[in-house]
C-alpha cells in the first residue's frame, strides 16, 4: 500500500501554504478533489487577454499581511490612481447628489464601527443578530444626520443590508452574530486591494512553484474516509478518483500516512465531516458542534462583458436604490418569451431583481466589464439560470435605471460563479452565526491527537481567529498548521 508522511487535503490557499511551509524535504502529498489548484480562488480567461476572478477577488489590508507582501513582490497589484465615483440611481431614475452619498457612507461606517466595538461585551447575548442592531439604529441615525434623506432612507437601509449580506457571506443578516461581529481584524491600508489583469493567477502560480514536482499533487481525488490505526499509529485514507468515469466506476484507493492537514471549506465539512471521520468518535465529538454552529453560506457574482462603455467613464460603482413600491421593470419581449419557454417561475425572477443593488466596474482592463454581486436567496437561485438569462436580466435592469436602450449596448459575454452548486465547496466563506462563538472557532482549529501526537490538523479560512473569510486568513492557517507539524517532526 502506498504511504507518505503527510497528506494535505485541499489545494486552495491554505493547502498550498501548508505545502510551501513543509518544504520539499518532507514527504507530503497534496490531494485536491477538483480538477484545478486554487480552491475558492478561480481565475479564468473571460475574453482574449482579459481575466476575471470567479471567486476571491481582493486583498484585504496591507500591514502585517503576508498575502499583500507576496503579491506586491509579484507586481500583480493594481496601483491606485484616481478614485472612481459612485453613481447612485433611484428606481424612479433620479441620480442622487454625490454629497448625499458621501454623508450616508460616513454614517454607515460609523455605525458599523460601533457594532464592531461591541465584541468582547459579555452582556450581549450571542444570539442577538446584527439585523436587530441595524433595525434599531440605522434609519434613525441616517435621518438624524441627513434630515433631507426622508424619502430615500428606506432605500438606503435596503441597499446597506444587501451589501452586508455579501460582505459577510451570510444568507440573511438575522443569522449574523452581533456579539462576534467585531472579532474580524481589519488590517491597516486599503480594505479592498485590486489586482492587475491576471487576478489571483500569479499568486497561485507562485505558491504552486514550491511544490517540487507534479507527483506531489493528485487532482480529481476526494478523500472520502479517514481512520486512525492504533496498532501502528497511522491514518488510513480512502480516496475516490473523479476522473472521466461514471459515478459507478469511480475507483477508490487507499494511502497510509502519519499526519493530515485538512484544509477543505467549512461548507464541505458541514456536508461530509461525519461520514469521512465516522470511525473517529472522539474527533466528531470534538468538532461537530463547531462545524454546525459556524456560519457558511453563499454569495455569487455575474460578470457582464460589453463591447463599448455606456456609463460615465469616471464611474467605478453603480448603486441602485429601490423604492419599496417601485414600478415593475418591463423586460424585452425576447427575454419574456425566453423566461416563458424555459418555464422560469416569476417569483424566482422577482427575487433576483430585488437582490440587484450594485454593479462594480472591473478596473484592471479597458474592456468594459461590470460585476453584479448577489447574496441571500438570489445567490442560490441564479445558479439554476443560464449565463445568458441571468446576464440579460442584470443588463436590462441596469439599462432601466440608466434610462437607456438595452439593444444599443449589447452584452458580448456573461460569466457567473456557482459556489453553492460546487459539491466540494458548498458556499463562499465563513462567518460567526448567532449559534456560534469564538469557542467554536477554537474547536474547529484544534488538533486531533488520539495518541497524544497531533494526527489530524485543520486549516482554512474558517479556522482563522481574526481573518476568517479571507485569502490571507487561509494562507496564515496553512503556515500555522505546518509549523506545528514541523516542530513535532523535528523533536
Amino acid at each position: 500500500m502506498e504511504s507518505v508522511k503527510v497528506i494535505i487535503v485541499g489545494g486552495g490557499a491554505a493547502g498550498l501554504a501548508a505545502a510551501k511551509t513543509l518544504g520539499s524535504n518532507v514527504d507530503y502529498l497534496l490531494i485536491e478533489a477538483q480538477n484545478y489548484i486554487g480552491g475558492r480562488i478561480r481565475t479564468i480567461d473571460a475574453v482574449p487577454n482579459v481575466t476575471v476572478d470567479l471567486g476571491a477577488q481582493f486583498i484585504h489590508g496591507e500591514t502585517n499581511n503576508l498575502l499583500y507582501e507576496i503579491c506586491k513582490s509579484l507586481d500583480c497589484i493594481l496601483p491606485v490612481t484616481d478614485i472612481k465615483k459612485i453613481l447612485a440611481i433611484t428606481s424612479d431614475r433620479t441620480i442622487v447628489d454625490p454629497e448625499i452619498i458621501r454623508q450616508v457612507l460616513i454614517v454607515w461606517e460609523e455605525l458599523l464601527d460601533e457594532a464592531r466595538s461591541i465584541f468582547g461585551d459579555t452582556t450581549i447575548p450571542k444570539n442577538y443578530p446584527l439585523s436587530d442592531y441595524l433595525l434599531e439604529h440605522l434609519k434613525q441615525r441616517l435621518l438624524s444626520a441627513i434630515p433631507s434623506l426622508d424619502n430615500l432612507v428606506d432605500a438606503f437601509c435596503d441597499f446597506f443590508n444587501k451589501g452586508e449580506l455579501i460582505e459577510n457571506g451570510c444568507f440573511k443578516l438575522s443569522d449574523l452574530s452581533l456579539a462576534e461581529y467585531g472579532s474580524y481584524e481589519y488590517l491597516n491600508g486599503l480594505y479592498e486591494i485590486e489586482f492587475k489583469n491576471g487576478g489571483y493567477r500569479p499568486f497561485i502560480s507562485y505558491m504552486k512553484s514550491f511544490i517540487p514536482d507534479d507527483n506531489r499533487i493528485r487532482l480529481n481525488s476526494e478523500v472520502i474516509r479517514v481512520k486512525y490505526l492504533k496498532e501502528n499509529h497511522q491514518l488510513l485514507v480512502n480516496i475516490r478518483h473523479h476522473d472521466k468515469t461514471s459515478e459507478q466506476q469511480q475507483p477508490i484507493s487507499a494511502i497510509l500516512c502519519d499526519h493530515i492537514i485538512w484544509t477543505s471549506s467549512l461548507g464541505y465539512l458541514k456536508e461530509n465531516f461525519s461520514s469521512i471521520f465516522v470511525d473517529e468518535i472522539e474527533l466528531i465529538e470534538q468538532k461537530q458542534d463547531a462545524i454546525n454552529n459556524l456560519g457558511f453560506d453563499v454569495i455569487n457574482k455575474v460578470i457582464m462583458i460589453y463591447e463599448k462603455l455606456f456609463w460615465p467613464e469616471n464611474v467605478g460603482d453603480i448603486i441602485l436604490l429601490q423604492a419599496q413600491k417601485q414600478k415593475s421593470i418591463e423586460f424585452s419581449n425576447s427575454l419574456k418569451n425566453l423566461l416563458k419557454t424555459e418555464k422560469i417561475d416569476i417569483q424566482l425572477i422577482n427575487t433576483i431583481i430585488e437582490a440587484i443593488h450594485r454593479y462594480v466596474v472591473l478596473p484592471s482592463t479597458n474592456i468594459p466589464i461590470l460585476i453584479c454581486w448577489f447574496g441571500g436567496p438570489a445567490a442560490v437561485l441564479l445558479e439554476d439560470l443560464s449565463e445568458y438569462i441571468i446576464g440579460q436580466i442584470c443588463h436590462e435592469v441596469l439599462c432601466y435605471y440608466l434610462n437607456i436602450s438595452f439593444k444599443l449596448n449589447p452584452l458580448i459575454r456573461v460569466l457567473k460563479s456557482e459556489w453553492y452548486k460546487n459539491k466540494f465547496i458548498r458556499g463562499s466563506y465563513s462567518y460567526y452565526s448567532i449559534k456560534s462563538s469564538t469557542k467554536d472557532g477554537e474547536q474547529l482549529r484544534a488538533t486531533y491527537a488520539p495518541d497524544g501526537i497531533p494526527r489530524i490538523q485543520f486549516a482554512g479560512e474558517a479556522t482563522s481567529a481574526r481573518a476568517y473569510s479571507t485569502v490571507h486568513g487561509a494562507l496564515e492557517s496553512g503556515i500555522r498548521e505546518s509549523n506545528i507539524l514541523l516542530s513535532i517532526m523535528n523533536k
